[in-house]
């Protein structure tokens, strides 16, 4: 991929959506190209994670065993809990079909979000709008199971 196609992508994400352009193009340079086949897995839930992913093309199932909890596409990020606490990943990935992903190791990020504030709070909108949906999901099972316990 060319340098100014990565920096399209950090820029098309909501978490570095307000970050300036020679912030950008630094933290292109550091990306690491991904290519995944159909139903390959990116990585499996208890799997220690230090990186995030920007898909730039393709779709990836986020899950739990059978249990479907995501399904992200073009110009969406994964894995920003690891890049921020590098714990063990809360769920695997796969890919739905033929993907391209970029792969932003740990350090880099800090380095851009302690010299950024708009970066922060981008990825605090982006976890704050997954938790918001995570909620409604759970409610949805619980609400939708017997005895009111969820069916996971």
């Amino acid at each position: 991929m060319l340098l100014i196609e990565k920096v399209l992508t950090l820029r098309s994400s909501e978490i570095f959506h307000n970050t300036p352009e020679a912030e950008l193009v630094e933290l292109a340079s550091v990306l690491e190209e991904l290519y995944l086949e159909p139903n390959e897995t990116l990585f499996k839930k208890g799997d220690v994670g230090e990186c995030m992913y920007f898909i730039y093309k393709g779709q990836i199932r986020i899950h739990d065993e059978n249990l479907t909890l995501a399904v992200l596409e073009e110009n969406e990020i994964l894995g920003e809990l690891s890049v921020l606490d590098a714990e063990t990943r809360s769920a695997s990935a796969t890919a739905l079909q033929e993907t391209i992903l970029l792969k932003l190791e740990q350090e880099p990020f800090y380095d851009i979000m302690m010299t950024n504030a708009e970066v922060l709070k981008g990825i605090l909108k982006t976890l704050g709008r997954r938790l918001r949906i995570m909620d409604a999901k759970m409610a949805e099972v619980k609400v939708n199971s017997p005895a009111g316990q969820p069916s996971l």
